[in-house]
């Protein structure tokens, strides 16, 4: 925006370089999906323990390492004060600004150790004159005085209309207008610095400053005004002043102007008949048009060039017969003779014939007398009959003479002629006869005939009877007179020569030119009669030659011409001559050859028609040019017919368009609809603009630069492409529409180039109260702009912008295009209540420029609260140091656009909310620091159930920059203990220390420290303190730092009378010091403000109010005494602060010239200095101002101020932006520091701990490995010793009747070893363990892959089935011996998947002790079990030695013997035993399952092909006397389980149920008769002989390849239903919608935990449709057609590609 040459300018605020809040479309973010990967994601961070190999419960240990760490996080405090005591703190030199921001709440800890201070020493230097200088305080609108205006801020009466100009920087009342009508229309001549010289007004009032006023007039800047003789008789809707001819178009629906027909009708004077009309300024005379102007009304004006266009609803010119005198042209007196009456006696006064045919002023030989005191005529015969139509008079003024009133004659018979004339008042036409008066004056005086054609078509002559006289005689100075002839030039036949003739045109015009040609027939003349030429020479430039015949019979007239015709003049007359054709036939008979021509007449004409709504002219229409055509002319490129234009604008498209370029808009479309409502013109012709124009009606334009701003009523482009709001731009560049943001919400009437704010400014006024504004940022910070009819677009940012302040919708905005001037003025009118020149919402700054610049983009500017209140009390640059960016933070009573309440920050040009909570009006602003102190008025509200704890603003608020918290500080209170009373008036901050102090209305703090009226608090303690144990007595106004000391403004009382009205308090001393002169104050003090001095750092300035009339006072403490210099101001003035502001921030025009400034200073004002006084001032001019500087004993005002209610407002500070106080504060680390810290170290021990039991892990296993090896070679080692071997060979050995064969052979090596152990021959033992060893590798390839993993499926090592089963295992559930083996073997086998049995001495030593102890652990099942499966065995043994027929009675007495010998031989036989059957178990065949009827009861061992198809649901059942198996029932019931079955077969044909740690069946038995004896025995008897079966049943339905042949029939085997997967999912066809994605099958079971988890079974199908992630893909399990789809997130582990084998039983139970 410009700045001011002169001085300080107003500047709205603006932002060009950022583009932050300009309104281009931007793109959004879009918004992301909630689907399962969120899940997905979420389960990556708690794999399931699940999902690993198993882990032995010997490391329970670290679950109390995890407890730890959580221990240690659960007390950040403790840790904090106990381990973070050596971490330094610093101590920051942070700065104090008179900005307001909020604090928050923080826990802190601190330390108070090796505390470390870093100083920035650099102080705040107050005679700083970089930086901006804020000024706050109650008002809407701001105006400054500058030497060109009286700058107020304008109050106005909305019941009037008020006419105002606007500059840049002040705002001017004009003129006052009845509320009658409107002021819709204004133009201005301006001067050469900008200021306005003569404004024009139109519209519909009839009163301007109280004179009236006939729709249009002018007024000056000094307000006078110019009624432009009466103005017009109907509306002005258009005025247009040209600066170079000093003419006002006029522009309307009126008929005439207020003059009417002026004086002369015969020349045609008259200045407007319709619509249009000129006024001279400089003259003071309306113009004349010789077209008379336009049959419909004028909408708008603009100056291309030489030529301005007039554009509206009409269609022609009204200059045609009807509008004139007609047939009129003067008669020759000269050849008429001329007689006086009572002649003069006086030489050269008595000759009548001196006042014809001249131009001589009133004098000797031009005017004619009668004698003295006596009556008179002036008679003219005529040499021929004449009809006369006009006479004119001009009176004569000699020596006092003149004619009064006269009466007209016919000369022949002395009848009284009729005659008609204007009356010179009422311009009305009025009839006189017997006396008609005459005006004495020398204009010209018109009178015409007003009798009838028959009593006027014989007159001979006139008498002019003179009855009455002015003076000593009557007279007059000129005479003309004119008759009826259609401007006929008199004729008679001419023979053989030309006639020459000369009309008399009165104005220039087009005429039709007519010749009238007697009849031949009554002369007789038809043979004599030839062809005429007529040569017309029209004007300088056109001569028009015709032929005329003449052979008519009658009378005839002919149009021989159309044409324009100049008004006749000295320099130029048209003329016409008739000769003989002699290229024209003649009668042979003929004799003579004639022409004859009885008259030519010049019969005026219309100018132009099909004008529709577009009319040019000459910016000269007195130009001598006109006798070379006309000066006026219609477009050669017409619109469409009944085209209604409302807009003009003129301007170059482009810089290769070198032609300016006309552009109409209004309400039009042509009849092919390539375009609609707005064209441009350009070359001669019309031309549509892209898209077609605009879909609705334009009513303004105007140019910037090389766009065109369009505004009116429209929604978008014609072909609806181009989304409009009711403005617009064009750029003519790229021929493309762009909308100004989303436009506005109603029409747009006016759009101007504003000038006083710059080239590229653009204003608009209308109907409108809203604009659209688009996102300044993001789509949340879309907002709508209330603008109430007017608005301004910064061009140059593409954004909305500060306008002036306008109170009301206006009527009428104006303003010329830019011009480089120090001063451009715009005019705004309606009915208003406020004006200034810049709206300014509580705030503004005056920069370095120097400028008033208002703050807040529009749309996001401080606004009256809810009560309508807008009163910024305080401000404060904020800065947390000196390197800090300072920040605007302005309190008092107001809101944001966001919701803030009382305090706002200046944000990216936007006031923005800073915090909540402060309900109460803000009084004082200042900062400490990071921290702000918001001070103020409390308005709380008590808790109903405590009167402790209220809620609301307390009149105190602490807050927290840096962390946009709150500070917690304890709350003050009123002397009786109420919150509500409580006012803090001052915050003032201790340099280099952490001391600020606060002064108001309040006792206590936190109900318990007494501290009247003033505190300190302490930054870095978070407490309050007393100033001084010596209380103060009154309420404190007001506090200043002063070098070490600290003045305290206020009204403290000793009983009732006032003690003092300032005090001091000394830092050094403690205690409070009096000051000199105190008591010499008048009254109150107001404000304090620090003094520039050089000679003390403690002097300060007073301003207050006279405690007896209520004066205001100033005062100044030099740092030793008070004086109250001279200081007149007006006693109803009110000031509420003042400031030392270096003249260089003044603008030179608001102090005058800087030498006129005392430069040395003086006691009060040091050099270079003025006070800065704000309030509300009545300076000693009369001037009111808001703002004013005193120096040198006297004032200079420099701002005015308004508030929203049209009141006058004030300004409540002026404040600089300074460095910051420098302060001393602790850095305090956060709670969430020091809870990261200590989770570090947390994290630390837990490592060293984790890492301490790896290693005691390792070497305690490697401790029990060697005691385990050492133990096992003492077994063997006592075997050896003895008595007796017994040597046995089975290999390929018959026993009770069977063949034992290779499968079977570590079953009889498992015997082998028991039987040597019962024995007690270690021969026997070690020849068994060495024989499974060799045994070990020849089962290994035996058994194929029938029984057992190749590799692992989790590594793809080798898997080694062991005893404590790492993977997977299957225990045949018809061996309990097997299960005793199991438990013997060492209970460590897994019972479920994620429950592992752990050997427990303690109850392994009850079940020994014989206790019956109900143990539900997993040890006590075990221990259960193995007790069991031993009775089991024994009675099952016992039952199958007496039925079988497959092991004989020998055998079985064999083995019982052996059992007991078992028995005798003790554990160490068991553990050699256990060691052979361990190595015979490595990697052989899986154990047989055992199975029920499917009716759930008896036990099925021998399965038949016809029997095979069983089907349950349950592994175990709740009805049997095995309490194992009913414990294990119930925790099937309570889903501990997977689903028992169906089961699939496997190798053997034999269903199996899963179990785990794979085990050899013969090495379970083995093992379990090794610890069992003699039952063990038969139970291994038995096993083998069911075994034995098993195989025999089978072997028909195997092919050689181990696999079912083709033949088996479906009851041999389970059917689908019962297949591997334990569920039918497997066998499903596959769905359509899931044929897309891959087939994976389970190799576990997954119960799903948590909702998004997938839980299927062993086996089942699983459809992947994410495998993004390495550890949890997402899939589909189908479990049916009837049933839906279930889909979710499951470890990747627990799938695979291939599908699974019958013997894939790998989920653990």
């Amino acid at each position: 925006m410009p700045q001011n040459r002169a001085g300080a300018g107003l500047r709205p605020h603006s932002n060009h370089t950022t583009h932050a809040n300009s309104c281009h479309r931007g793109r959004r973010l879009p918004a992301t999906s909630t689907t399962a990967q969120t899940n997905h994601s979420v389960a990556d961070s708690r794999l399931p323990s699940r999902l690993l190999v198993p882990k032995p419960r010997k490391y329970a240990w670290l679950q109390y390492v995890v407890v730890l760490v959580f221990l240690f996080i659960a007390s950040p405090v403790l840790a904090a004060e106990s381990s973070l005591n050596s971490i330094e703190l610093e101590s920051s030199s942070i700065s104090d600004a008179e900005f307001s921001t909020s604090l928050t709440n923080v826990d802190v800890v601190e330390t108070d150790d090796a505390l470390s201070e870093e100083s920035v020493s650099e102080s705040a230097d107050k005679n700083n004159e970089e930086g901006g200088i804020g000024i706050v305080g109650a008002f809407s609108g701001i105006s400054s005085f500058t030497p060109n205006s009286n700058g107020a801020a304008l109050s106005l009466d909305a019941n009037l209309t008020s006419v105002v100009s606007l500059s840049q920087d002040a705002a001017s009342l004009l003129a006052s207008a009845t509320t009658d009508g409107d002021i819709l229309a204004a133009c201005a001549f301006y001067n050469s610095d900008g200021s306005i010289a003569k404004a024009f007004f139109g519209g519909s009032f009839s009163m301007l400053n109280s004179t009236t006023a006939g729709y249009v007039a002018g007024v000056d800047f000094n307000g006078n005004i110019d009624s432009m003789l009466g103005g017009v008789n109907n509306m002005v809707n258009a005025l247009f002043c040209d600066q170079d001819t000093q003419l006002v178009y006029v522009g309307g629906n009126f008929s005439s102007t207020a003059a009417g027909r002026t004086t002369s009708i015969a020349t045609m004077l008259s200045s407007s008949t319709g619509a249009l009309a000129t006024y001279n300024a400089s003259k003071g005379v309306w113009q004349d048009l010789t077209f008379h102007g336009l049959n419909g009304p004028v909408f708008d004006f603009t100056k291309m060039q030489n030529n301005v266009y007039a554009v509206g609803a009409f269609s022609a010119t009204v200059d045609n017969a009807s509008y004139v005198a007609l047939d009129t042209q003067p008669i020759n007196l000269s050849v008429c003779t001329i007689t006086g009456g009572n002649n003069a006696e006086t030489a050269g006064f008595s000759d009548p014939r001196n006042v014809i045919c001249t131009n001589g002023a009133d004098s000797s030989g031009n005017t004619w007398l009668m004698r003295d005191l006596l009556t008179g005529f002036y008679r003219i015969d005529f040499p021929f009959k004449t009809t006369p139509s006009i006479l004119r008079l001009m009176n004569t003024m000699y020596e006092g003479r003149g004619t009064k009133t006269i009466r007209i004659e016919a000369a022949e018979n002395n009848q009284v002629l009729q005659m008609a004339y204007l009356d010179p008042i009422t311009k009305a036409a009025k009839i006189c006869s017997q006396t008609c008066p005459i005006l004495h004056n020398y204009e010209w005086q018109e009178f015409w005939f007003y009798d009838n054609d028959e009593t006027l078509g014989n007159i001979t002559g006139i008498t002019i009877n003179i009855a009455e006289w002015y003076g000593m005689g009557g007279g007059f100075n000129k005479i003309e007179l004119y008759e009826r002839g259609n401007n006929d030039i008199n004729s008679t036949a001419t023979q053989n020569a030309s006639l020459e003739m000369t009309p008399f045109i009165p104005e220039s015009g087009f005429y039709k030119v007519y010749m009238s040609i007697p009849g031949c027939q009554n002369t007789n003349t038809c043979l004599s009669r030839s062809t005429a030429k007529v040569t017309i020479r029209m004007d300088r430039q056109r001569t028009v030659v015709t032929t005329v015949a003449q052979h008519n019979l009658i009378d005839q007239s002919v149009l021989i011409h159309r044409g324009y015709v100049p008004v006749s003049s000295p320099s130029f007359s048209a003329t016409v001559s008739v000769i003989l054709d002699t290229a024209a036939e003649i009668n042979a008979q003929a004799t003579n050859v004639e022409v004859v021509v009885d008259n030519i007449r010049f019969e005026r004409d219309t100018s132009y028609r099909h004008l529709n709504g577009v009319f040019q002219m000459f910016d000269d229409q007195a130009s001598t040019s006109q006798l070379d055509g006309p000066l006026y002319h219609r477009l050669a490129d017409s619109l469409p017919n009944n085209a209604v234009v409302y807009a003009v604008a003129s301007g170059f498209p482009n810089v290769s368009h070198a032609e300016e370029t006309l552009y109409f808009g209004g309400q039009f479309a042509n009849t092919t609809g390539s375009y609609s409502n707005i064209v441009q013109y350009s070359a001669n012709s019309i031309a549509p603009l892209n898209n077609t124009g605009i879909e609705g009606t334009v009513y303004s334009m105007a140019f910037i630069g090389s766009v065109l701003y369009t505004g009116g009523s429209f929604n978008g482009t014609a072909d609806r492409k181009v989304a409009l709001s009711n403005i617009a731009q064009y750029n003519t560049t790229d021929s493309t529409w762009y909308p100004l943001c989303s436009g506005t919400d109603g029409t747009v009437k006016t759009v101007i180039p504003y000038s006083p704010f710059g080239p590229n400014a653009l204003a608009l006024s209308g109907s409108f109260q809203t604009l659209f504004a688009r996102s300044y940022s993001t789509a949340s910070d879309m907002v709508n702009i209330t603008a109430n009819g007017l608005a301004v677009w910064d061009t140059a940012g593409n954004m909305w912008a500060g306008t002036p302040y306008v109170k009301s919708s206006p009527s009428l905005l104006y303003a010329s295009p830019w011009q480089d001037r120090d001063n451009n003025m715009a005019i705004v009118a309606g009915s208003l209540s406020a004006v200034a020149a810049l709206e300014a919402n509580g705030a503004v700054v005056l920069d370095t420029t120097p400028s008033v610049q208002s703050l807040g983009r529009i749309g996001f500017s401080l606004q009256p609260d809810s009560n309508g209140e807008l009163d910024v009390n305080s401000g404060l640059w904020y800065a947390k140091s000196n390197d800090s960016t300072p920040m605007l933070i302005v309190g008092g009573q107001f809101q944001t656009t966001d919701g803030g309440v009382n305090v706002a920050i200046l944000q990216n040009g936007k006031w923005s909310k800073l915090l909540d909570g402060v309900n109460g009006q803000v009084l004082t602003l200042n900062n400490a620091a990071n921290l702000l102190f918001i001070g103020g008025v409390a308005n709380v509200t008590l808790n109903s159930n405590s009167d402790d704890s209220p809620s609301g603003f307390g009149g105190l608020i602490v807050y927290d920059m840096d962390k946009d918290r709150t500070i917690n500080v304890q709350r003050l209170q009123s002397s009786d203990g109420n919150y509500q009373g409580v006012r803090v008036n001052k915050v003032a901050i201790r340099a280099d220390t952490s001391m600020v102090v606060v002064g108001g209305n309040f006792t206590t703090a936190g109900g318990l420290l007494n501290c009247p009226y003033i505190c300190t608090f302490d930054i870095n303690e978070n407490q309050w303190s007393p100033l001084t144990s010596s209380s103060l007595t009154g309420e404190v106004a007001d506090m200043l730092f002063s070098g070490t000391k600290l003045a305290v403004a206020g009204e403290f009382k000793n009983g009732t009378n006032p003690v003092s009205y300032l005090m001091q308090y000394d830092f050094n001393s403690n205690a409070w010091a009096s000051i000199s002169g105190a008591n010499e104050l008048p009254g109150p003090i107001t404000a304090l403000s620090a003094s520039i001095s050089d000679d003390s750092p403690d002097a300060f300035y007073i301003v207050g109010t006279a405690a007896t009339n209520g004066a205001p006072y100033f005062a100044k403490y030099d740092g030793s005494s008070i004086s109250i210099p001279n200081f007149t101001i007006g006693s109803q003035s009110t000031i509420r602060g003042i400031l030392a502001v270096p003249r260089s921030r003044i603008p030179a025009s608001v102090l005058g010239s800087s030498s006129s400034l005392n430069r040395r200073g003086n006691a009060v004002i040091p050099s270079g200095y003025v006070l800065a006084v704000s309030g509300d001032l009545y300076l000693p001019s009369g001037q009111r101002a808001s703002n004013a500087f005193f120096y040198d004993n006297q004032w200079a005002p420099f701002l005015s101020t308004v508030q929203d209610n049209g009141s006058t407002g004030y300004i409540s500070s002026v404040f600089y932006e300074i460095p910051p106080t420098n302060v001393y504060q602790k850095h305090r680390l956060s709670v969430a520091l020091v809870i990261l810290i200590a989770i570090a170290i947390a994290l630390g021990i837990t490592f060293l701990i984790v890492f301490v039991g790896l290693v005691y892990i390792y070497l305690r296993n490697r401790r029990e490995a060697a005691a385990t090896a050492s133990a096992a070679s003492a077994a063997l080692a006592a075997t050896a010793g003895g008595t007796g071997t017994t040597k046995m060979a089975f290999n390929n050995t018959m026993l009770g009747g069977g063949v034992v064969n290779a499968a079977d052979h570590g079953l009889v090596t498992a015997a082998a070893a028991a039987t040597g152990a019962a024995i007690g021959g270690g021969a026997l033992s070690s020849m068994a363990a060495r024989q499974a060893r060799e045994d070990n590798y020849h089962y290994q390839n035996a058994a194929g892959v029938r029984d057992r993993w190749a590799h692992d499926g989790l590594t793809g090592e080798p898997v080694s089935f062991d005893n404590i089963a790492p993977k997977t295992g299957r225990l045949n559930s018809g061996s309990p011996a097997g299960l005793a083996g199991l438990a013997a073997a060492g209970r460590q086998a897994a019972v479920s998947s994620d429950t592992y049995v752990h050997h427990d001495e303690k109850s392994h030593a009850i079940k020994s002790s014989g206790a019956d102890v109900l143990n539900e652990s997993l040890d006590s099942i075990f221990e259960s079990a193995a007790a069991e499966a031993e009775a089991e065995a024994e009675s099952e043994a016992r039952e199958r030695a007496i039925s079988s027929s497959n092991i004989d009675t020998s055998a079985v007495a064999a083995f019982t013997g052996a059992a007991g010998a078992a028995g005798a031989a003790g554990a160490a036989g068991a553990a050699g035993a256990a060691g052979a059957s361990k190595l015979a178990s490595e990697k052989h065949a899986m154990p047989m399952p055992h199975h029920y009827n499917s009716d759930g009861s008896g036990v099925v061992d021998n399965l038949s092909t016809e029997d095979s198809n069983y089907s349950r649901t349950s592994m175990y059942r709740s009805d049997s006397t095995n309490p194992f198996e009913q414990r294990m029932a119930l925790r099937e019931s309570q889903s501990a389980f997977p689903p028992a079955g169906p089961f699939s077969d496997g190798d053997d044909g034999i269903g199996h149920i899963p179990m785990p740690t794979p085990r050899h069946t013969h090495s379970e038995q083995a093992a379990a008769a090794a610890l069992a004896g003699a039952t063990g025995t038969v139970a291994a008897a038995k096993a083998f002989n069911k075994d034995q079966r098993r195989r025999s049943e089978t072997a028909s339905t195997r092919n050689t390849d181990g696999d079912y042949s083709t033949s088996q029939s479906p009851s041999s085997r389970p059917s689908a239903d019962s297949s591997a997967d334990g569920s039918s999912s497997a066998h499903l066809p596959i769905r359509d919608s899931l044929k897309q994605y891959p087939v994976f099958y389970a190799k576990f079971t997954f119960s799903s935990r948590e909702t998004g988890e997938l839980g299927f079974r062993a086996g089942e199908r699983v459809f992947v449709i994410d495998q993004s992630d390495e550890i949890w893909w997402m899939g589909i399990v189908d479990h049916g057609p009837d049933q839906p789809l279930e889909q979710g997130v499951f470890p990747a582990t627990y799938v695979s590609s291939d599908p699974p084998r019958s013997t894939d039983w790998t989920d653990l139970m």
